[in-house]
């Protein structure tokens, strides 16, 4: 007697079985001890409650003097003992209501390089006990962002999900301009007085508020595009509304442009043209920053278009690290340890440049700061979890014909975040939400390139047959 047994690929999204859902098993000891809907209700809550948190934190309309969002928060105890206590919330969920599978396809080659990476940081730190807690807290923040896609068992519970969190932070900080105009408002004060008058919000800078109104903004359009139209179009104009009142220019010109490139693949129906828009967009604004460094016809350009040729004193900050990269250039000199370190603050006084640099939290530049922080090895790990892995997990994502929307928009803050990465550097900072909301996406990608994210919740029989069991054919031999 032969035995014939074959495994069909449940992954792949042109196979005739049934493809892996992402909440297609309820992962209790017990099942029958919630209901369908009570399990629903608990993960829309959590994954809303979620995104609402990283958006808004616990201390909002907390006014700083100087932008500060690599150690945002850093020593704010009830920020600290708040997100470690909702990080613990996010864990006990993720482990009793998410399939198991979504959570072992975190276990990548790059997701693992990065961890190493991360280690090899922390032995290598000359405040080891300050690393570590910094990256405790960031680790926390990415385990949220997790929970936030990984939830809900339908898209229809994602989009609820999305509206609670997102509604809620956009909600606050028109709020405050009504209750709180001189916290909702920057004020005029001697480091910043260009800043006098313009929107914040909850955020404690406009330059955090900006790209993340920016980033619900997006959240906006895919509710549209998913059929909540009204609901959609007043969360996309309220933030837009919003990003232009912040007084950003560079921003507000960004997220356009991440938007209609990622609408090109729906539009002409080919995700290479929008992932080839996307690099060329890289390179295009990478040329139009740091290329004023050596063009001065080029810086007279940017001059004229923004009315201002070095990005509010910025190009003196990418000057002077692009001056400090060289001297530690494969490994760096450690994460978290070159801003606000003996690095910098030991240095003479830069009586000739524009800013002291000696006081800055950190370079605006997310690509110049990981080669300073992580060096050549490092920052090519980490630029490939960030900015090209998901690429080629959108392009994965969109052959799931389910899951191309919520693709498009994970896509969209992906790109923004990419060309906003040459004027603000937010990675692996913490709890900053604009950190937040980029491995959100990149968690969301990754999830939507492995996984159907079914409209509707499935039914109890749907969940059972989700994973298809092997096809095991006997034959006799004649």
């Amino acid at each position: 007697m032969r035995h014939r047994y074959t495994t069909p690929n449940a992954a792949s999204p042109h196979s005739g079985s049934a493809p892996l859902h992402l909440a297609a098993t309820l992962e209790l000891a017990r099942p029958s001890l919630l209901s369908e809907t009570t399990t629903r209700v608990i993960t829309i809550l959590v994954s809303g409650l979620s995104l609402a948190l990283m958006l808004i934190s616990l201390r909002p309309f907390a006014v700083r003097l100087t932008y500060d969002s690599a150690s945002a928060n850093s020593g704010d105890t009830l920020n600290q003992f708040g997100f470690l206590a909702a990080g613990c919330v996010c864990l006990l969920a993720l482990l009793c209501l998410a399939n198991r599978k979504v959570l072992a396809s975190l276990i990548t080659p790059g997701f693992a390089l990065l961890g190493g990476i991360l280690v090899l940081n922390l032995i290598r730190s000359p405040y080891p006990d300050a690393m570590l807690r910094a990256l405790v807290f960031t680790m926390i923040g990415m385990l949220i962002a997790f929970t936030v896609v990984a939830l809900p068992r339908s898209q229809t519970d994602f989009r609820t999900a999305l509206t609670i969190g997102a509604g809620a932070a956009l909600a606050l900080s028109y709020f405050g301009l009504v209750a709180f105009p001189d916290l909702a408002k920057h004020g005029y004060d001697a480091y910043e007085p260009q800043h006098s008058g313009l929107w914040r919000g909850h955020f404690s800078h406009k330059n955090v508020a900006g790209p993340v109104m920016s980033v619900i903004a997006i959240f906006g359009l895919y509710l549209m595009r998913s059929g909540q139209r009204f609901s959609g179009f007043l969360m996309f104009a309220a933030a837009a509304v919003f990003v232009a009142n912040t007084g950003s220019k560079t921003t507000a010109g960004l997220f356009p442009i991440a938007i209609l490139i990622v609408l090109m693949a729906p539009l002409f129906g080919r995700v290479g043209m929008a992932i080839f828009a996307a690099v060329m967009a890289i390179i295009g604004v990478g040329v139009f920053t740091l290329g004023v460094l050596y063009s001065p016809g080029l810086a007279e350009l940017v001059g004229d278009l923004l009315g201002d040729k070095t990005y509010t004193g910025r190009t003196t900050l990418w000057e002077f690290s692009l001056s400090m990269i060289p001297h530690k250039q494969w490994l760096g000199y450690g994460l978290y340890n070159f801003w606000q370190t003996p690095n910098v603050l030991g240095l003479d006084a830069p009586f000739e440049a524009a800013w002291d640099y000696r006081y800055i939290v950190h370079g605006h530049n997310n690509y110049l700061d990981m080669l300073l922080n992580l060096g050549i090895i490092g920052s090519a790990v980490l630029c490939w979890v960030l900015f090209v892995a998901p690429m080629f997990n959108y392009a994965r994502a969109r052959r799931r014909r389910a899951n191309r929307t919520m693709a498009d928009m994970f896509f969209m803050v992906i790109v923004f975040a990419s060309l906003l990465s040459f004027i603000e550097t937010f990675f692996l900072a913490r709890n900053d939400a604009i950190w937040l909301m980029h491995i959100f996406a990149v968690f969301g990608l990754h999830l939507l390139a492995r996984f159907d994210f079914d409209s509707q919740p499935l039914t109890g029989r749907q969940q059972r047959s989700a994973y298809p069991l092997p096809d095991i054919s006997v034959s006799r031999a004649a």
